[in-house]
């Protein structure tokens, strides 16, 4: 049944990060309003792309005013694994168990290292079924859901670009008939999808608008952001025959180049419908729909029909949505042919798609299983209530019985002071006990509290400006009364030292006590990691003994990925504390001061980052010290 309700969609493409928002009208949707971000960096940059597609989702955020809104999420097809299983003729209970044991044949990851959904497709004329499974790396879908939940947004569901755009068609050309193509030419890949009849066939390749960027900054020399650009601005695809007899040589020539790579995605196309043909007896597409932001360029469907020698036209993915009065019409215009994930994910939300894909993230999978638990605790609750009223009901008999008894009682009973000396025992035992439980409990948090650390400082911290050389735990260090001068001023309270480790000492702080640094508060108190220390090394411009721009890059990373007000934090960084205290947090020494003048690309950083919580260190006999 139908469901429609506002939407918020988002897809996080390659080069590009797009907002939507779909509200109700009738029997379908309207678009509300809609904000897209283009994100164009150099190969040499992606380590650098979740920053900018956050930054891109919290400006939308704020321009869109959906803070604190549900929102489907789309990934692109170039994340996922996409495989066709085939199974026997089984009961449909048995599929769900049928489909892991597939997957772990076809997914080339440990299946704890991979989030999956799948879909079951029309049956074959042979008996058997075949599913469409769709993979990711968990590592990939936690970093894209925590850029999603950073910016104050709640994930409901994740579907990836290809299903989503095959639900929006399903729905905006419902008269189609016969054999069509779909072709989303995005950045880094070309989603090529079948449908036919009910059937559902797709597989991407890599000839794709950064194909043709490549192509043509290899021709002219160019920096990958310089032929974007001019791609952009000037680019056309050549059409031949005399078709850039009247250009500007410059131009002609700029679309010879981005012909000859159009030339490869029309061959991979039709090596595709070949397959498509050969291997899955499917019939040649009689019409081809492309979409996508490389279909933006100028000629390419007239260059993709000619080559195809097929009918090909723009896909319109709103052809069944009204357009709200707040959308600039003009600009749709342009970037219609760009909402076809968006306008899928509401399709799938509203259960009227053809798929209904969900690749679950781990944060939205405990709060699903937490939800489901909730009618259970319910329960439990009521069952406990009840059995507590009827204790105390039974309790206030025996009392009342007791007092009966006592009462004709003219001397204490011997058994009830030896019952109550038993209780008190028993009492005693319970309390070690218990505190036993919780001190076993606080190692196992331990056990697992450097590995989080570490995930963290990996998934925030990734950037080509610098590099981690050190991560030692801290104890008992006290960071606002301590200014981080040099490496010695977290001398002797290091955990595991690497520097000792590395000159063959064996003595460690783990081995003795170690003096408390900075305040008398922690003079009294029993050791724990109160801190990290990180030391690496930033690259400057060699020579440059003025620009700090290397040491704010730093700054800037904790001050934003770190700051104590995010729940996923793990440290204790408040913003304005720390930029009016920088000497506590961090430190730099240029190649003068490390002795090594012909380094001077590089400095050395020293950074104190304060945990929220402690990690307390169990205290070790003396038989155990070795």
């Amino acid at each position: 049944m139908a469901d429609y309700k506002t939407t918020v969609a988002l897809e996080i493409g390659a080069q590009s990060v797009t907002m939507a928002v779909f509200t109700p009208a009738g029997r379908g949707f309207s678009l509300s309003r809609y904000a897209r971000r283009d994100i164009l960096l150099d190969p040499v940059e992606e380590g650098m792309r979740m920053d900018y597609v956050s930054n891109a989702i919290g400006e939308m955020v704020t321009e869109l005013k959906v803070k604190g809104s549900d929102v489907r999420n789309v990934v692109s097809g170039q994340q996922v694994f996409m495989r066709f299983i085939k199974l026997p003729a089984i009961d449909v209970e048995n599929i769900a168990e049928q489909v892991e044991m597939e997957a772990q044949q076809h997914i080339p990851f440990p299946m704890e290292d991979i989030i999956y959904s799948y879909q079951e497709l029309a049956d074959r004329e042979d008996g058997e079924r075949e599913v469409l499974l769709v993979a990711i790396k968990k590592e990939v879908l936690d970093n894209l859901n925590s850029q999603v939940e950073e910016n104050k947004l709640r994930t409901v569901a994740v579907d990836c670009a290809i299903t989503s755009l095959f639900n929006a068609f399903s729905v905006c050309y419902p008269e189609e008939t016969e054999p069509v193509m779909l072709l989303d030419i995005g950045a880094k890949t070309t989603d090529i999808i079948f449908a036919e009849d009910g059937r559902f066939f797709t597989r991407s390749v890599t000839a794709a608008g950064a194909f043709i960027t490549n192509s043509i900054a290899r021709e002219y020399g160019l920096s990958f952001r310089e032929a974007e650009k001019l791609k952009l601005e000037n680019g056309v695809v050549s059409l031949g025959n005399g078709h850039t007899d009247d250009m500007d040589p410059q131009d002609a020539a700029l679309a010879t180049t981005i012909r000859n790579a159009m030339s490869r995605l029309s061959s991979e196309i039709q090596r595709t419908v070949n397959h498509y043909r050969a291997q899955y007896q499917g019939t040649p597409p009689a019409k081809a729909y492309i979409c996508g932001g490389g279909a933006r360029l100028a000629y390419a469907l007239e260059f993709l029909q000619s080559t195809l020698n097929i009918p090909v036209e723009y896909f319109n993915p709103l052809q069944a949505f009204s357009i709200g009065s707040k959308v600039d019409e003009e600009a749709l215009e342009q970037d219609a042919i760009c909402l076809g994930a968006v306008a899928g994910a509401a399709v799938s939300g509203a259960k009227v798609g053809a798929f209904n894909i969900d690749l679950v993230p781990t944060s939205v999978g405990k709060d699903r299983a937490e939800k489901a638990m909730l009618p259970k605790v319910v329960v439990a609750g009521l069952m406990a209530l009840a059995g507590a009223g009827f204790f105390a009901y039974t309790a206030h008999d025996a009392a009342a019985r007791a007092q009966s008894a006592l009462n004709k009682a003219e001397e204490p009973d011997e058994r009830v002071a030896r019952l109550s000396s038993q209780i008190e025992s028993t009492l005693a035992k319970y309390n070690a006990e218990k505190k036993k439980l919780a001190e076993y409990a606080e190692l196992y948090r331990a056990r697992y509290a450097y590995a989080d650390i570490i995930k963290q400082l990996s998934a925030k911290a990734a950037s080509i400006r610098f590099w981690v050389s050190e991560f030692a735990p801290i104890i008992n260090y006290d960071v606002d009364n301590t200014s981080l001068v040099n490496a010695t001023d977290v001398k002797g309270v290091k955990l595991i030292d690497m520097n000792r480790s590395r000159s063959g000492n064996k003595e460690s702080s783990i081995n003795k006590a170690p003096e408390p640094v900075g305040g008398k508060k922690n003079k009294n108190a029993a050791p724990a990691v109160t801190a990290i220390y990180v030391s690496g090394f930033t690259i400057k411009t060699p020579g440059d003994t003025r620009s700090t721009n290397h040491r704010q890059a730093i700054y800037d990373l904790v001050a934003h990925n770190f700051d104590e007000r995010s729940a996923d934090s793990l440290f204790s960084y408040e913003n304005a504390k720390v930029q009016s205290n920088l000497n506590h947090y961090f430190q730099f020494l240029d190649a003068k001061a490390l002795k090594k003048e012909k380094m001077d690309y590089v400095e050395k950083f020293m950074m104190v980052m304060p945990l929220k919580t402690p990690i307390a260190i169990p205290e070790l006999a003396d038989g155990d010290r070795k």
